[in-house]
């Protein structure tokens, strides 16, 4: 069995997997498509060595930040890890809030194919977001509708597909590939969002500045540091955001982010659901147990 722990930023994912890990002498797999990047530590709320607890973690500092990542590199990389765990005889744990690079490993996805055209982006480089959408629409109608026009690099990977494994095609695939167990950490959003703000003031007391800053003076400019938090003070160090307001976007769409993850894991997945109880996780932890035993 596949045992997945998924639920929104901040809520106690880590913390859960680790005892989970040591109660059934196993390795987790991390289901994060940030913390696979070396130097984006305190942004990606990376685990630490201290916090692992001498738990065995995969995919974590696996690419430099220069490097492409994707979510068919991902599934490949840990079907690759289940693979190798379960010749151990061991419980593969997948923890993280990346709904789709994890449904894209449990299920049936295809990638083959899915390459971007990279000439695209010239040949449609005077087209408005709009007029993008429409060639969009016109060659795969049902991706259209999935994808916002002004996510203008979704809307030129569906175009560069369309003709070959279109991801309108691959977006209802719904046939699990393992046997697997879902649970995932639930919190009322008056509770959750003020811990996200307070999780946002540590990172920045912890370095996240100097780190970000680190990044941009090497001038890493690659998906790596497009995700929350990093993208965020590059704006910054353009010029273009003063510090405070970019660390009041951090929070804001920290909390955006949390919204966004309760809505694809309810969507998208048959899930355990565990209300966090932030003044005793040793329940939650127990429920947790309970719920594996179960199965």
């Amino acid at each position: 069995m596949v045992l997945v722990i998924v639920g929104p930023t901040g809520i106690g994912k880590t913390k859960l997997s680790i005892a989970l890990a040591k109660k059934y002498h196993t390795e987790i797999i991390s289901g994060d498509s940030v913390q696979v990047y070396r130097d984006l530590n305190i942004g990606s709320a990376k685990v630490t060595d201290t916090e692992k607890e001498g738990i065995i973690h995969h995919l974590i500092d696996v690419l430099d930040p220069s490097e492409d990542f994707s979510v068919a590199i991902f599934q490949t990389m840990v079907r690759q890890q289940i693979k190798e765990l379960e010749s151990r005889n061991l419980m593969p744990i997948i923890v993280g809030g990346t709904g789709l690079y994890i449904k894209s490993v449990l299920y049936d996805y295809n990638f083959e194919n899915t390459d971007r055209d990279y000439s695209l982006e010239i040949i449609y480089q005077d087209f408005s977001n709009e007029e993008l959408h429409e060639v969009l629409k016109e060659k795969d109608y049902e991706s259209s509708l999935l994808i916002h026009p002004n996510n203008r690099k979704r809307v030129l990977q569906a175009i560069s597909r369309s003709s070959h494994n279109k991801i309108s095609e691959n977006k209802n695939k719904d046939i699990p590939l393992y046997d697997f167990t879902i649970i995932g950490l639930n919190m009322d959003r008056s509770l959750l969002y003020p811990l996200i703000n307070k999780r946002v003031d540590k990172m920045i007391e912890a370095g996240l500045i100097k780190e970000v800053k680190a990044l941009y003076d090497r001038g890493i400019n690659s998906n790596s540091v497009t995700s929350i938090g990093y993208k965020e003070l590059y704006l910054h160090f353009k010029g273009e955001w003063t510090l405070e307001y970019a660390i009041e976007k951090i929070k804001q769409h920290s909390r955006n982010l949390a919204k966004k993850q309760f809505t694809f894991f309810k969507n998208q997945f048959e899930i355990n659901w565990i209300d966090v109880d932030i003044n005793n996780f040793d329940k939650t932890i127990e429920q947790a147990i309970k719920i594996i035993g179960l199965v």
